[in-house]
């Protein structure tokens, strides 16, 4: 399943427009992970690529964006809104961490106060606003690597102008699908183990993605909607019921309705397989979750150290082993100042 698909090469976090009454997860059918942030990621891939393309070193930098065992919590903060709205989402997005066997938990402050994000304080891995366009998130440490500290990483575009509106299923299923791009999880309908790329009208979705309000290249259409490629020792089985799948409507799919992708509504709450995943990911058992990233850490530092004995790292850019590997993170009983 794509919730267990932690990639850097593919970010699935944009919104996209859908036709009619179609409302997948921004009904104004506008915006998306701002394009400052896909150009910087885009860059980023270029470079890892430059050092290895092969599938089993796109399997390993798929890993790069999970949150390494430094991190017994994640900070959020709010950019704008108000206590009301921003308690709200903090609810809903604690159902993620609200699991004895999560090994992440969201540090949110004050529950029924939440932290506003402020200058000269702590960073924080999470930062939401509700004033740009669309829902979006950047994915997991991209939002800390990519993502400077006065920039939103999450936006759940006019969220906060009607709390009453957080009560909807559906909204509710935006705001846990964001969440679990920040905890580093991807759009199921890109998995390898879907069938989804094959059930795609593929004519009709890049003409209808290239007009008005997108305006998308290929690019950034087979960044958005492509199935992945490389080697992932996470990766499960299609999941119908993950909240990280998107609905599109029946003109997306060569069977339409009949496609073995289409669901008739977005889902609105974490599935079985998201939960078992994102555990997996973030086990609370620590010894499993440092051997995971240690044995992760040593298959990416021996691709970057060879590349680096071949020269090529110098054009790179990016301090991939600190960016990825070096973060001091938060410890559980770390205080949680504003």
């Amino acid at each position: 399943m794509t919730a267990s698909r932690i990639i850097i090469l593919l970010s699935g976090v944009a919104i996209l427009a859908l036709p009619e009454t179609a409302s997948a997860h921004d009904p104004s059918g506008k915006g998306g992970l701002p394009v400052a942030y896909t150009k910087r990621m885009v860059e980023a891939m270029k470079s890892l690529d430059a050092m290895d393309s092969s599938d089993q070193a796109k399997g390993i930098y798929s890993r790069l964006v999970q949150w390494p065992p430094t991190y017994a919590k994640l900070r959020v903060c709010f950019m704008d809104g108000n206590d009301k709205a921003n308690a709200k989402v903090a609810e809903i997005a604690n159902r993620w961490a609200d699991d004895q066997g999560m090994g992440l938990k969201l540090d949110f402050g004050k529950m029924k106060k939440p932290r506003m994000c402020k200058a000269g304080t702590r960073d924080s891995q999470i930062r939401i606003s509700y004033k740009q366009p669309g829902y979006w998130s950047q994915l997991g440490q991209n939002s800390v690597v990519y993502t400077a500290q006065e920039e939103p990483s999450m936006n759940l575009d006019g969220m906060d102008q009607n709390p009453a509106v957080l009560d909807n299923p559906e909204i509710q299923g935006v705001i846990l699908h964001e969440f679990g791009h920040a905890l580093g999880l991807l759009h199921e309908h890109q998995s390898p183990a879907a069938t989804c790329g094959n059930e795609f009208n593929w004519e009709y979705i890049t003409n209808y993605l290239k007009g008005e309000p997108n305006n998308w290249d290929d690019e950034t259409i087979k960044f958005n909607l492509a199935p992945f490629a490389g080697e992932d020792l996470m990766l499960t089985d299609f999941d119908s019921k993950s909240v990280m799948l998107y609905f599109f409507p029946p003109e997306y799919y060569l069977a339409g309705k009949d496609s073995s992708c289409f669901i008739p509504h977005s889902n609105d709450s974490i599935s079985e397989t998201d939960r078992v995943t994102v555990n997996y990911m973030y086990p609370s058992d620590a010894s499993a979750r440092i051997k995971n990233f240690e044995q992760s850490k040593a298959q990416f530092m021996a691709i970057w150290d060879k590349a680096k004995a071949e020269g090529k790292t110098k054009s790179v850019g990016v301090d991939f082993p600190e960016a990825f590997f070096g973060a001091k993170g938060i410890a559980a009983d770390e205080p949680s100042e504003d």
